[in-house]
């Protein structure tokens, strides 16, 4: 696996990002190779913005690295769609739920001027996970009851659009039965955040901690400011199927600089606030264990989301094998090169499909 890195003109590089917890304890057998690099002289740091954005690294007019970021459920049932807000978030999750459909979840840093975001959907345990290793306070609308308890067990900071107190209604407009919506929707689908207000008066509430968490301030490794990664694989299209309903492809836009996000067999997943297609300077592809629960009788599914798997990084048309790992419930996922270096990400987006480890096989790049 080779890394190259180049150093872009920083016009060049401001377009380029234009618009539960069980155990794992396989890991995958990996061959270190040489990472080659092609950096020239200049400064690395070079023109490099006061201030970058922990989540997506790129430039923002004020200090973010301290805030304590929020995620949120959001439905991705087909019946659903188009969603609202959701190109909103900085790193966004696709998990499966039962019966084979997927759900989202939005991670976001600067909330303050978000607009409407729905719809929100119910909690699953593993959901929880990942949004630990941000330190993220969770926005959700219900959940199952695997959720429920393991949100009690932790103490996790959440704010539920179900069986929330009616101040979040009433008194702040954090949730709203979205009344347009409402007209040809079923019910399941109309609850949305309605504004980044709402979200921080929910926040005060309940008097949450905002200041992130030491240990999950850094959640993710930039390349050097004025570099780009390219991978040695070619990655113009990258296909997987989450499950038989739910088939995703990611395309490559050179131009951009980014991947379009299409889901159920070939459909634009767009986003109805600006009519945009999704779009992300990262693709992640994370293998992991999964299964039915034993007598549960929706069809719930367990999920491991410690541990070491295998997975894919994508980025720039380009991708490589990588490891992924989570020490525990809390801790951020780390990634790995098969050489044993840690992945630096390119500037911008990142979607993270977590995977059915049986489901890697129909992974297929172009």
């Amino acid at each position: 696996m080779k890394v190259r890195k180049f150093i872009l003109p920083l016009l060049a590089a401001a377009l380029l990002f234009l618009p539960s917890c069980k155990k794992n304890e396989v890991e995958e057998e990996t061959t270190i190779d040489t990472i080659e690099e092609e950096v020239t002289t200049e400064s690395p740091d070079h023109g490099k913005p006061a201030y970058t954005h922990p989540l997506t690294g790129l430039a923002c007019e004020t200090d973010l690295s301290g805030v304590r970021p929020i995620s949120i459920m959001i439905n991705n049932i087909k019946a659903s769609l188009p969603q609202e807000g959701v190109a909103q978030a900085d790193i966004l999750y696709e998990c499966l739920a039962e019966g084979g459909i997927t759900r989202l979840m939005g991670i976001i840093t600067d909330y303050s001027d978000l607009t409407q975001i729905g719809s929100v959907r119910s909690a699953r345990d593993y959901y929880i996970d990942y949004a630990n290793g941000y330190d993220c306070i969770f926005f959700h609308a219900g959940g199952s009851d695997y959720a429920y308890n393991t949100m009690a067990s932790r103490g996790t900071d959440h704010v539920d659009g179900v069986q929330g107190p009616s101040y979040l209604y009433t008194g702040t407009g954090t949730f709203i039965r979205d009344p347009e919506r409402l007209k040809t929707y079923s019910s399941e689908h109309t609850l949305m955040l309605q504004n980044g207000a709402g979200i921080q008066a929910a926040i005060d509430y309940y008097d949450y901690r905002t200041q992130v968490r030491e240990a999950n301030a850094v959640p993710m490794q930039f390349a050097p400011w004025g570099e780009t990664i390219a991978l040695e694989q070619p990655a113009s299209e990258v296909s997987v199927a989450m499950s038989t309903i739910q088939k995703v492809k990611y395309t490559y836009d050179a131009n951009a600089g980014v991947y379009l996000r299409f889901q159920y067999d070939g459909m634009p997943h767009i986003d109805s606030t600006t009519g945009e297609q999704l779009a992300f300077a990262n693709i992640l592809l994370l293998s992991a264990e999964c299964g039915g629960i034993t007598g549960d009788e929706k069809g719930r599914i367990w999920m491991e989301t410690t541990g070491s798997s295998n997975g894919w990084y994508i980025t720039g048309g380009t991708c490589a094998p990588i490891t992924w790992k989570k020490e525990n419930c809390d801790s951020v996922m780390r990634f790995y090169y098969t050489d044993g270096s840690e992945v630096a990400f390119n500037r911008g987006k990142t979607m993270i499909n977590i995977v059915p480890s049986y489901n890697m096989d129909t992974i297929t790049f172009q």
